[in-house]
């Protein structure tokens, strides 16, 4: 059975999935505005977060039992049995409890509007109230990125932003519910074998509707700086999942700077060569240039990509048909195996890419680790993105295939009826 996601067709520039961004680098919501809005698509490991979501729901509504929900195709992702042991049922289990106790009354999957700020919107993932207790619960799948509720920050701790916006925005749009409570508990739930094996599964941290009111402020002023003139750009953590990555400017800096690196001049007519020391500067240099292009390629590559499948035009790249090559028959699972295993997250992921097999195995040796072969499977790989001039085999997006097709049926239709 296949099911289809039941949240807002848009997102909010200002919503609470991107809280923290704003916060920290207003300007990333004009820049994120100028990416086409089909290219800020997420990624595959984004899309299975999105439908063990909508799973979560599906178990709390009682629509669906845990064993009913492997083999489901839940928004194009189909849910395994790894999904359901290793996440769904130790995050269920946590849930199931909470939701048992006396009297108690939730949301799930609930709209909310964040208060003056039009536009501003999301969706809480789980929204219990027992007593005078309400809890604002956002469930975490992700693979190998931890997510707290409350951050050290030097000699400071920060509340997560998101979870903030949730709970201002629920407290704002459901006030019978909100009246008389006197804790609001913020909660990050995040199965533990999608991060490190000796993490706790739950963080959480109590705020007060004092903290709520002092964060809606803050957050005002960061998006009217951010619809301002000259706002503020500033990298950082928070950049991960931002689409706009290919023309920020801050992202965008090490390109030039690899491009300026000074070349030590020569030795000419007897002078002095250049000190050792100084050559070996130029060789970090350039290291760290290259370190710092990694991400933003990643970020080109998969854009430019899907701009092509889409059937849109990317001058001078093309799609061609891929050769045979072994493949992770599913990269979560995968992920999630090789952690048991005793695998380091560096061993396994490069800037937010899961290494080749060939890859992991040579770490895998020198670790005196073995690859479990039943994770690895070899097929042709596909459409891979290549220069113009390189293209062995050309491959039409799927969108360009159904256009192509569609033309010709109408074609084919208008000569039969003549």
């Amino acid at each position: 059975m296949t099911i289809e996601l039941r949240r807002e067709p848009v997102h909010s520039p200002f919503g609470g999935s991107v809280a923290a961004r704003v916060l920290r680098c207003p300007a990333s919501v004009g820049l994120v505005e100028k990416v086409p809005a089909y290219l800020r698509k997420v990624s595959a490991y984004a899309e299975r977060g999105t439908a063990l979501h909508m799973a979560m729901a599906l178990l709390i509504d009682n629509a669906r039992s845990l064993e009913g929900l492997v083999g489901e195709i839940i928004s194009g992702y189909t849910i395994t049995r790894d999904d359901v042991e290793n996440a769904l049922r130790p995050a269920y289990a946590y849930v199931d409890a909470l939701l048992d106790a006396p009297g108690a009354q939730f949301f799930v999957e609930q709209h909310v509007a964040f208060p003056t700020i039009p536009g501003a919107f999301g969706t809480v993932d789980l929204l219990p109230r027992i007593g005078s207790t309400v809890h604002v619960i956002d469930f975490k799948f992700g693979v190998g990125v931890r997510v707290l509720a409350l951050y050290p920050d030097g000699d400071e701790d920060v509340l997560n932003a998101q979870l903030m916006f949730y709970a201002a925005a629920a407290r704002h749009s459901l006030p019978g519910f909100f009246a008389g409570v006197d804790e609001i508990v913020l909660t990050i739930l995040q199965p533990v074998v999608s991060i490190e094996p000796d993490a706790e599964m739950v963080s959480s941290v109590t705020v007060t509707h004092a903290e709520l009111d002092a964060f809606i402020t803050i957050y005002r002023t960061a998006c009217a700086e951010a619809m301002s003139d000259a706002p503020r750009l500033e990298s950082g953590s928070w950049c991960r999942f931002c689409p706009a990555r290919p023309i920020c400017p801050e992202h965008t800096k090490p390109l030039l700077d690899l491009a300026q690196l000074a070349v030590l001049k020569p030795a000419f007519n007897g002078g002095a060569p250049p000190p050792k020391e100084a050559y070996l500067q130029a060789l970090a240099d350039g290291l760290n240039l290259v370190d710092a292009t990694k991400d933003i390629r990643v970020a080109l590559h998969d854009q430019a990509k899907a701009a092509l499948q889409n059937g849109d035009s990317v001058p001078g790249y093309a799609l061609s048909a891929g050769r045979a090559e072994r493949h992770w028959r599913n990269e979560i699972a995968a992920q999630v195996a090789l952690l048991g295993l005793g695998f380091e997250h560096d061993d396994i992921v490069e800037a937010e890419v899961m290494r080749s097999p060939k890859q992991i195995e040579l770490r895998a040796k020198a670790r005196g680790l073995k690859v479990p072969q039943e994770l690895i499977a070899s097929r042709r790989s596909g459409v891979s993105l290549v220069r113009s001039e390189n293209v062995r085999n050309p491959v039409l997006g799927p969108v360009e295939l159904a256009r192509t097709f569609s033309e010709a049926l109408a074609a084919f239709n208008k000569e039969a009826k003549a």
